[in-house]
C-alpha cells in the first residue's frame, strides 16, 4: 500500500511537471506580452531564474524605448545575479547604469556591478587579479556614493578581499626563502613590508629578510662576505628599529647577530 502511495505521488508529480512545462511554452509561443511580465515576475519571485530570464529577454524587445523596460532591464540582470552568473550580471548591471542613468535605482546597479565582482574574486591561493578588481570597483562605488547606505557593506567586503591578497602576498613572499633562493626572499618580502603596510605576519617577514641575508652572506664567495655580512647587520638593526629587542623572533635576531660578528671578526 506504501509503495503504491508513493508511485502514485511520482506519477502525479511527473504529471503536474509535464503540465507545467506545457503551460510554459504555450506561454512563450503564444502569451501576449502582459501575460509574459507577469509570469516573468511570477517566476522571479519564486526564484525560478532558469524560466524568467528567456521571457524578460523576449520582454526587453517588445518594450524598447517604452517605461516598462527599465523594470525588466532591473529584474533580467537580478535573474542572472540569482542563477549565479555573476559576469553576465555585472555586465548588465553596469549597462543598466549607463543605460538608465536617471533611475532611482541606479545607485543600487552600481553596488550591485561591484558586488558581482567581489562574487568573482578568487581564494587567496589563485590568482588575485579578479580581487584586485573587486576592490577597486567597491572603492569606486563608495568613492561615488560616500553617504550609500551601501557603503558599510563594501568596507566589509574589501576588508576580506585586501585579507585574501595579503595572504598571497605573504605566501608568494616566504616561497623564495623556503626554496632557499635568499637575494629573491630579501627582495620578495622588502617590497611585501613596503607595498602593504598592514601586511599580516610583519615581523615574521621582517626576520625573514635578515636569516636570508645573513644565509645569502653564507653561501657567497668570499670576497663578497664581507660586504654581506655587514648588509646583515644593517638588516638587524632596521629589525630592532621597528620591533625593539623582545617580543617574537628576538632570541632568533640575537643568534644571527652574533653568527655575524664572529664571522666579521674573521675579516679583520
Amino acid at each position: 500500500m506504501h509503495a503504491f502511495s508513493v508511485r502514485h505521488f511520482i506519477y502525479i508529480l511527473i504529471a503536474f511537471t509535464a503540465a507545467s512545462c506545457s503551460n510554459y511554452q504555450k506561454l512563450i509561443k503564444s502569451g501576449t506580452p502582459i501575460e509574459k511580465f507577469e509570469a516573468a515576475k511570477k517566476y522571479y519571485k519564486d526564484k525560478d531564474y532558469i524560466r524568467a530570464l528567456p521571457l524578460f529577454e523576449e520582454l526587453l524587445g517588445v518594450y524598447y524605448g517604452k517605461k516598462e523596460r527599465e523594470e525588466i532591464y532591473y529584474l533580467y540582470a537580478y535573474s542572472y545575479y540569482g542563477n549565479a552568473e555573476y559576469l553576465l550580471a555585472g555586465y548588465h548591471f553596469n549597462n543598466f547604469t549607463q543605460t538608465y542613468a536617471l533611475s532611482s535605482k541606479r545607485e543600487e546597479a552600481t553596488y550591485m556591478s561591484a558586488v558581482c565582482k567581489f562574487k568573482k574574486s578568487m581564494p587567496h591561493e589563485l590568482d588575485q587579479t579578479p580581487t584586485n578588481a573587486a576592490i577597486n570597483g567597491l572603492q569606486a562605488f563608495i568613492n561615488q556614493y560616500p553617504n550609500s547606505v551601501y557603503v558599510e557593506d563594501c568596507n566589509k567586503k574589501i576588508d576580506e578581499l585586501r585579507s585574501n591578497v595579503l595572504e598571497k602576498v605573504y605566501e608568494s613572499a616566504k616561497l623564495y626563502y623556503s626554496l632557499g633562493y635568499f637575494k629573491s626572499a630579501i627582495v620578495s618580502c622588502t617590497n611585501a613590508l613596503d607595498d602593504y603596510p598592514d601586511m599580516i605576519h610583519r615581523p615574521e617577514l621582517s626576520f625573514l629578510i635578515v636569516d636570508a641575508a645573513f644565509q645569502y652572506a653564507e653561501n657567497s664567495v668570499t670576497k663578497k662576505q664581507e660586504e654581506r655580512y655587514e648588509d646583515t647587520l644593517l638588516k638587524i638593526k632596521y629589525f630592532r628599529k621597528e620591533f625593539g629587542k623582545t617580543g617574537e623572533f628576538a632570541k632568533e635576531i640575537i643568534k644571527i647577530e652574533e653568527k655575524t660578528s664572529t664571522k666579521l671578526a674573521q675579516f679583520k
